[in-house]
Order: C-alpha cells, then sequence, then structure tokens
C-alpha cells in the first residue's frame, strides 16, 4: 500500500511539474501579447495623431483654393471690365469733332487725336 501511494505522489508531481510548466509558458505569452498591444495601442494613436494632422491640412488646402478661385473670378472680371469698349463719341473743341473719346469701365476716358 505504500508503493502505491508513493506511486500516486509521484504522478501528482508530475502533473504538478507540467501545470507549473504550462503556466510558466501562458505566463510568457500573455507578457508577449501584453508587449504588442502596447505597441500597437502606441502606434494607432500616432497613426490617428497623423490623421488628424492631415484632415487639418486638407481643410487649409481646401480654404486656400477656394480662396484662390474667388481671386481668379475677381481679376478676371476686373480684365473684362478693362478691355471691354462701352461706347466712344467724338472729342469736340470749337465745334470740331478733333478725336474719339473711348470709355472703359473703372478707366478714365482716354483722348485719341
Amino acid at each position: 500500500m505504500q508503493v502505491l501511494a508513493e506511486s500516486r505522489v509521484g504522478e501528482v508531481e508530475d502533473q504538478l511539474r507540467r501545470a507549473r510548466t504550462q503556466l510558466d509558458e501562458q505566463t510568457r505569452q500573455l507578457q508577449d501579447v501584453g508587449l504588442v498591444n502596447a505597441r500597437l495601442t502606441q502606434e494607432n494613436q500616432e497613426l490617428h495623431r497623423q490623421l488628424l494632422d492631415l484632415d487639418t491640412g486638407n481643410a487649409s488646402l481646401a480654404k486656400t483654393r477656394t480662396d484662390l478661385q474667388q481671386q481668379l473670378q475677381e481679376t478676371k472680371m476686373k480684365l473684362d471690365d478693362e478691355t471691354r469698349v462701352t461706347f466712344s463719341r467724338p472729342y469736340l473743341c470749337n465745334g470740331r469733332a478733333i478725336g474719339t473719346v473711348v470709355v472703359r469701365p473703372s478707366v478714365r476716358p482716354s483722348v485719341r487725336l
């Protein structure tokens, strides 16, 4: 009976050693997973920051584009106004026509002799 008890104790000790080995292995795996999780969390935060920077830059570029389009339209309108001749009329001196006056919007009348 004592031999049987010693045999049983040996089996239990083997099971205990296997359980401790498994526990150590699972602890190492858990630590590895924790390190990967921490690295991925940090990487995610950095990517999120970069995304916010890109969104800010995109909004700034969109505003600049809108401003430039508006300036272009205003410049085109000014150019059209300056180049368009609205009317011309004779320039009279003592009742005689000695030239024509060309009137353009936003530009002083010019006299051609």
